[in-house]
């Protein structure tokens, strides 16, 4: 009875253990993605917020708000958080591209204000699922020409955040990245951010 006491003893200990340290690791890997965007430099990706049902076609009404997919009452929230995230933290964003999709503009819209975003079709969703060839020429260009002191942001796809990162973003996570080692690479992961 002892021996079966003890190991389940143990076993908490080190449940409570990892219950501190993940959060802590966790923590301290958001405070220095945080430090690096201080600097400036950097192109941020972001996932759209939350939408009700599932993906849509690429049509030729992708602005049309009133007849897409917008985003849910909890994508609105999560959205302007985002950007209260980064207000808080005084980050400098120098541009704000969205892609064409309803989601994806009212995201940008809602976190970093309406006037600052422009869209990118390059940034809407690749056809073809996560494959890093597909990741359009004109992102690259995009990420290797920012030369701004503050970070340039862009509000995109999953699918296309994944096919640059090799990873599905977390919902409220952004993937900081930089130029690829040569021009015309994929660019590189520099971080990641979890804003939720």
């Amino acid at each position: 009875m002892t021996a079966i006491f003890k190991r389940r003893a143990l076993a908490l200990v080190l449940a409570v253990a990892v219950m501190v340290i993940v959060p802590s690791a966790q923590s301290s890997a958001t405070e220095a993605a945080w430090a690096r965007l201080a600097q400036g430099g950097y192109t941020i990706l972001l996932g759209f917020s939350r939408t009700p049902g599932g993906g849509e076609p690429l049509r030729p009404d992708l602005g049309d708000c009133e007849n897409r997919n917008s985003l849910s009452d909890r994508g609105i929230q999560e959205s302007r958080r985002i950007g209260m995230r980064f207000a808080a933290r005084a980050v400098s964003i120098n541009s704000v591209y969205a892609g064409e999709f309803c989601r994806a503009l009212q995201t940008a819209e809602l976190a970093f204000g309406r006037r600052d975003v422009e869209t990118k079709p390059y940034l809407n969703s690749i056809v073809g699922g996560a494959d890093p060839g597909l990741i359009p020429a004109e992102l690259i260009t995009a990420v290797e020409e920012f030369n701004g002191a503050g970070n340039l942001l862009m509000v995109t796809h999953p699918v296309l955040i994944k096919a640059i990162s090799g990873t599905t973003p977390r919902e409220g996570e952004a993937i900081i990245i930089a130029p690829g080692e040569n021009p015309g690479d994929k660019p590189r992961v520099i971080n990641r951010l979890l804003l939720d």
